[in-house]
């Protein structure tokens, strides 16, 4: 577990590249683009409710 700790970034990063591989090989390029700039849509508009609305 401290291995983990120690190199955690480096490890959740190469699995995310790996998942990211994955997806560009099976749904393509720009569809697994769509995919990521849809997901990076929410977490802006999750971050802009929880602060804006949630924390009062």
């Amino acid at each position: 577990m401290e291995l983990f700790k120690k190199y955690q970034y480096p490890i959740l990063c190469g699995i995310a590249g790996i998942l990211l591989a994955c997806f560009i090989l099976s749904f393509g390029f720009f569809k697994t683009l769509f995919v990521l700039i849809c997901g990076t849509l929410g977490i802006g508009f999750g971050y802009y409710i929880q602060q804006n609305y949630l924390n009062k």
